[in-house]
């Protein structure tokens, strides 16, 4: 568990010194990861796929190229960078036939128990090996990855000078973790609903908690010491750790937190009600900040059996009854509402709390970027039909699933596929946020740029109340709690085990009957 040195195979790579010179990007890389995931792995967890644009009657290098670094999401314990969804080739054909040429790299980095697992007794096991800090292991998979671009980039007719990272959820997220670190290693940065705290920030003590559920449920005894507990836990293998996780949070997506080591990041950990002083470093000004209009549809499992009726007594226990009151009561939310009126307001209220506000604020601190809003309805047959959820942006950006969409949001994912590439160029995509707090929407195949006096229906005056009243952080919190239950994995007298899953979330149809929303 200890933080890497190098990127395993890459640095004995044989890389070419004259552009024109083609590369076999296969032979020393998995299995064509584009078409089929690769199988999970303890140590072949940190591999880079590089797409260049170029033709096979113009295979030469081009030199350079702006590049496109992608760090993917999933909570921190889900999908991959090879992932058959963001195949670079699709976006490098895309810009190569847009004359925006654009090198794009995907990367793999640690996940789950192996890449953020904390505890006193593995924060002893790395100093003793001679590493500062403990988990986020992640993160620094990351900062090598981005390193080695900075170092080798050229060789594919890159610039290093000309490298826009972007990430979305546990990407975004990470994005936002390496502007704050202030290591230099890109010129800009997009961050899709993903800011830090999303996905949680965890003390070394909070995370003990989670080290201790997770050897309760791997079996390893309570009688032995500390250290020899410790060492049963290095010999469980991948696959029991992975499992583990399920059990042990509680929650249908598992989240793990990065972790408050002082080394990571050495300035305070940013919190909801911080964002109104964002300001990236100096090096990388050129930002584009964006969310999705029902980000935490795909949490419903969550809280889809609460009620109106208990609600108050529910959200008081994580921020404080006057808290609570006046947060419900912002967002309306009275037990007079019937449960599908409820479940829809608690999608809205979270949604609001643990992406748009927090993103609305960083907007307005930081006047000079890009803004959007992702409204496009999902086409697809399933709970989350109808609404614009979180991580459907990818589908639109990506292009490697536009075949499967109606043809007004296929060219609307052709538009904002250049738009992401047009930004990556140094460009102006849209006009910026400025002081006029203009956003780009997305919606119904459509762009249009709108201030909030036009796009009412967002909340913004929800969110204003809700600063007024100094409850920025208690509303993050709380929205935070509601989705991933971060109370009870850290309760010690909250015993591990499989979540119990009642019943299935209203679907679109109900909720438009029922309260007329859509």
């Amino acid at each position: 568990m200890q933080n890497v040195d190098s990127i395993g195979g890459l640095e004995d790579l044989n890389l070419p010194r004259r552009r024109g010179q083609n590369v076999d990007g296969t032979e020393h890389s998995l299995d064509r990861p584009w078409v089929k995931n690769p199988p999970t792995s303890e140590h072949e967890c940190l591999n880079l796929n590089i797409s260049v644009p170029c033709t096979p009657q113009s295979p030469e290098l081009e030199p350079g190229l702006p590049v496109m670094v992608f760090l993917h999401g999933g909570a921190f314990a889900y999908a991959a960078g090879s992932a058959g969804m963001y195949d670079g080739r699709v976006l490098a054909d895309i810009s190569r036939d847009t004359q925006i040429p654009t090198i794009i790299v995907t990367l793999n980095y640690r996940l789950g128990v192996l890449g953020f697992l904390a505890s006193e007794e593995i924060m002893a096991y790395n100093k003793s090996h001679g590493e500062a800090g403990v988990g986020n292991y992640g993160l620094w998979d990351q900062v090598e990855a981005l390193r080695w671009l900075q170092k080798h980039i050229r060789a594919f007719g890159g610039d290093p000078s000309r490298v826009t990272l972007f990430g979305q959820s546990a990407g975004g997220v990470s994005t936002n973790v390496h502007l704050l670190r202030g290591e230099p290693l890109f010129s800009g940065a997009i961050l899709q609903s993903g800011l830090l705290p999303l996905c949680g920030i965890m003390t070394v003590e909070q995370y003990q908690n989670v080290y201790e559920k997770t050897l309760e449920v791997l079996g390893i005894p309570t009688d032995l010491s500390p250290q020899e507990r410790f060492a049963q836990l290095l010999q469980v293998d991948e696959a029991r750790l992975t499992a583990s996780m399920v059990d042990v949070f509680m929650i249908p997506v598992v989240t793990l937190a990065l972790c408050d080591d002082h080394v990571l990041i050495k300035s305070p950990m940013p919190s909801y009600n911080s964002f109104s002083t964002f300001q990236p470093p100096a090096w990388c000004q050129h930002i584009m900040i964006g969310d999705a209009g029902n980000e935490c549809i795909i949490w419903n499992k969550a809280y889809r059996d609460l009620k109106a009726e208990g609600l108050l007594s529910r959200c008081a226990a994580v921020v404080g009854l006057e808290a609570a009151r006046k947060l419900l009561s912002i967002y309306n939310i009275t037990p007079s509402l019937s449960p599908t009126e409820t479940f829809y307001a608690i999608e809205k209220f979270t949604t609001d709390g643990m992406y748009l506000a927090m993103n609305y604020d960083a907007m307005r601190a930081f006047p000079s970027c890009f803004a959007y809003h992702f409204d496009e309805p999902s086409p697809y047959d399933n709970e989350w039909g109808g609404l614009a959820h979180h991580s459907l942006e990818n589908v639109f950006i990506w292009s490697t699933l536009r075949h499967t969409l109606p043809p007004a949001q296929q060219k609307q994912s052709e538009r904002m596929a250049r738009l992401w590439l047009r930004f990556a160029q140094g460009e102006e995509p849209w006009e910026r946020f400025s002081r006029a707090e203009k956003m780009m929407i997305f919606a119904n195949g459509t762009t249009e740029i709108k201030t909030p006096a036009e796009d009412s229906g967002r909340g913004y005056e929800r969110w204003a109340q809700v600063q007024r009243e100094g409850l920025q952080e208690a509303f993050g919190r709380l929205s935070d709690d509601l989705c991933i239950l971060r109370r009870n994995l850290l309760d010690m007298n909250v015993k591990p085990g499989p979540m119990e899953v009642v019943k299935p979330a209203p679907t679109v149809g109900e909720m438009t009957g029922e309260i007329g929303i859509l």
